[in-house]
């Protein structure tokens, strides 16, 4: 029965062309040829710009129970090689392909419709997306010799119709990707400003003023950030301050507490997962870097981190790339690293527990944030602060500033959980003294606190240390902490184009050491750990620095 072409044309256009949803309107095309050619099946798919992998945008067949088509499949180069001379030909073409046929590209087609005795129609469309890429409609029917010239003329008067659709079928999924994007953004970003973190930085003129002094030199560029100190010093509060003061600070600021998450949960929240990954992966997932993209990532507890995730942080590190669990395709990711830990990453490299190349890697510009007791000049201002925002989180009217010698108690206390510390006794001051009248925050309830009444001992008394009692007049972490800031201190002094006498480092880390020990016991201190360092310093620096820098132990220096 003739076939008038216009009809035809009109007609197919119109539902292909009709709906969104590329699957019900491949549907409904199906339906239609299959009133004048035989038709089981109906597919649209897409070639990759290298041809490595061929994508299924959508698949309809008469068949409910069918085998569905793999979403990406990778093509053989017997295959690439065809499709490269497919694309030398006209691109409106149609070609049969039968059982027999001995082309790589027909053989590849039988495969992937899995049904070996069938007849297939070809039509090559050029599909303006990203440039012009290779398409292909694929219409199949059991059996053959099924198709003659007369379908071939039908089908190839249909190329601009499913060009177009195959085209906006690709857009309107990019859109709909970005709106789950958003919306996945919109709902993670609500959740993070709960928690928000203050970031006015107090002692940026008086104990973080060297640390101030490095946050200007590397907030302008992109390299990586390794942050130091005990828990409590800030270390979040200093990561806020370099996003916010750099070029980034426009994007986005991920925050993740790598000690935080399960172990086998890090890979999927950091690097993100594709659908049916594994058991429960219901959705596809970004991970945190891909939601910092051109922004910045603080990465807390760092010494929390598995060896396995640190494999593929060190992948990011190096390319630029972040590979979903489950997933075959990199995704480029722009993201400025910042890293904070209170572990001593040396020595757990050391020890094998975290690795050697990442460590150098994260080590780029290390910063040392002191803990409260080496910076007591500023637990004045702190306490004020703390006093005027913990009053405002508890609805308490604030009280009237302390008393000299309230400062003075607070300024004798160590401090062991530094400012965070700080923080929970004044809240506890405010709640303990709320509705008190004329009354300051170091008297009442909070006078009798044993932890600050206790942490020294009273005025005139001096507390002798035995030399065997030396070694546990601090806890571990304390002394690491100490030895640790004590001697990124001496490496910065080393570094300075100007001698350094041992007098003048004994002078500047005295106070860096806790109170419990003599100035004999400190200088002491000091000594073996600028002896315990000379090798690595030297190793270090020396070899980047001009010879006529000072190294400790050096004949020159005088040191």
């Amino acid at each position: 029965m003739p076939v008038d072409e216009n009809k035809f044309f009109r007609d197919v256009t119109l539902r292909i062309c009709g709906n969104l949803d590329i699957g019900t309107a491949m549907e409904s095309c199906r339906e239609y040829i299959s009133n004048i050619m035989p038709v089981d099946g109906m597919s649209l798919h897409l070639y990759s710009p290298d041809f490595l992998t061929v994508r299924t945008i959508a698949h309809v067949t008469r068949d409910p129970a069918a085998v569905k088509f793999d979403k990406i499949a990778h093509l053989s180069k017997k295959v690439r090689d065809s499709a490269h001379r497919w694309t030398n030909w006209l691109l409106d073409t149609v070609t049969i392909f039968g059982r027999n046929d001995s082309d790589p590209m027909a053989k590849a087609m039988t495969q992937f419709i899995k049904q070996p005795d069938s007849s297939s129609l070809v039509l090559r469309l050029r599909v303006e997306i990203e440039g012009n890429r290779l398409g292909i409609l694929a219409i199949y029917a059991a059996g053959e010799g099924r198709y003659t010239e007369e379908h071939v003329r039908y089908l190839s008067l249909l190329h601009d119709p499913f060009a177009i659709a195959m085209s906006n079928a690709i857009k309107h999924e990019a859109v709909i990707n970005l709106k789950d994007q958003l919306k996945d953004d919109i709902q993670y970003l609500s959740r993070e400003l709960v928690q928000v973190t203050g970031g006015e930085v107090i002692g940026k003129d008086g104990g973080l003023k060297d640390v101030m002094r490095m946050v200007h030199q590397v907030a302008a560029i992109d390299s990586p950030v390794l942050l130091l100190g005990e828990t409590g010093v800030g270390k979040e509060v200093i990561a806020n301050l370099i996003h916010d003061t750099s070029s980034r600070k426009g994007g986005p600021f991920i925050k993740i507490n790598c000690g935080a998450i399960p172990e086998t949960l890090v890979d999927s929240e950091l690097f993100g997962h594709e659908k049916g990954a594994f058991t429960g992966a219901f959705a596809q997932k970004r991970g945190r870097f891909e939601r910092a993209h051109k922004g910045s990532i603080l990465l807390d507890e760092i010494g929390e981190l598995p060896l396995s995730a640190q494999v593929r942080l060190l992948r990011i590190l190096q390319t630029k790339e972040v590979e979903r669990v489950g997933g075959t395709v990199p995704v480029p990711v722009d993201v400025r690293i910042m890293s904070a830990t209170h572990r001593n990453l040396e020595d757990m490299v050391e020890k094998g527990k975290f690795r050697e190349d990442l460590w150098f890697r994260l080590n780029v510009f290390p910063i040392v944030i002191p803990p409260l007791r080496h910076r007591k000049e500023d637990i004045p201002a702190l306490a004020h602060y703390l006093i005027e925002r913990k009053s405002k989180e508890l609805k308490i009217k604030a009280f009237q500033p302390f008393l000299p010698r309230d400062l003075e108690r607070l300024k004798e206390y160590q401090w062991p959980g530094n400012v965070r510390e700080l923080a929970n006794v004044v809240e506890r001051a405010l709640i303990q003294n709320r509705g008190e009248k004329d009354n300051h925050l170091m008297q009442g309830p909070f006078a009798d606190q044993q932890r600050l009444g206790g942490a020294k001992a009273p005025s005139g008394h001096k507390t002798k240390i035995k030399k065997s009692d030396e070694s546990t007049a601090l806890n571990p972490r304390e002394r690491g902490c100490d030895n640790r800031y004590c001697r990124y201190l001496i490496i910065d002094l080393i570094g300075k184009r100007q001698p350094v006498s041992r007098e003048e480092i004994n002078r500047l880390l005295l106070d860096k050491l806790p109170d419990v020990l003599s100035e004999e016991q400190k200088i002491d201190k000091i000594h073996n750990l600028i002896s315990s360092l000379t090798g690595r310093v030297i190793h270090n620096i020396g070899s980047r620095r001009s010879p006529q820098w000072l190294l400790i132990n050096n004949k020159k220096s005088g040191v």
